[in-house]
C-alpha cells in the first residue's frame, strides 16, 4: 500500500511544448469603406442631425401656418355673422 502511494505520488505529468505563433490581427474596415456603404460613424450622426433638423422644420412650418391661418379663419367667421 505504501508502494502504491509512492508511485502515484512521483507521477508527474508530462509537458509538452507549446508554439506561440503571432498572426497580424485584420486591420479595422477603411474609412473609405465606410464611406462607402454608409456606416461610418460620423456619417450615421451627421445623417441622424439632418433627420431631426428637418422634422424639426416641419414642425415649426405647421405652426406658422396655424399660427396665420387661425386668425384669418377666426375674421372670416365673424363676417359671415
Amino acid at each position: 500500500m505504501k508502494s502504491a502511494l509512492t508511485n502515484s505520488s512521483s507521477s508527474v505529468p508530462e509537458t509538452q511544448p507549446v508554439q506561440v505563433v503571432l498572426t497580424n490581427p485584420g486591420s479595422v474596415e477603411s474609412p473609405s469603406a465606410w464611406m462607402q456603404y454608409g456606416t461610418s460613424p460620423t456619417e450615421i450622426i451627421l445623417a441622424t442631425a439632418v433627420v431631426i433638423g428637418a422634422i424639426a422644420g416641419v414642425i415649426v412650418s405647421v405652426a406658422l401656418l396655424v399660427q396665420v391661418l387661425v386668425p384669418v379663419m377666426q375674421s372670416n367667421s365673424t363676417q359671415k355673422k
